[in-house]
């Protein structure tokens, strides 16, 4: 077990940090949201007057 905690505090950030962006890369293009974010690339174009007082 301290051959493992060793490892990992030596090691932690070569293992870690490419698989949090793995997941974060694999969240983003999971096929059930593509029509939110197709949805949200249509913010800017969409034609709406906010009135500020």
């Amino acid at each position: 077990m301290q051959a493992i905690a060793q490892f990992l505090s030596d090691y932690g950030w070569f293992i870690g940090i490419p698989v949090i962006f793995i997941v974060v890369v694999l969240y983003v293009f999971r096929p059930s949201a593509r029509k939110k974010y197709e949805e949200h690339g249509k913010i800017p174009l969409q034609d709406q007057h906010v009135k500020h007082d």
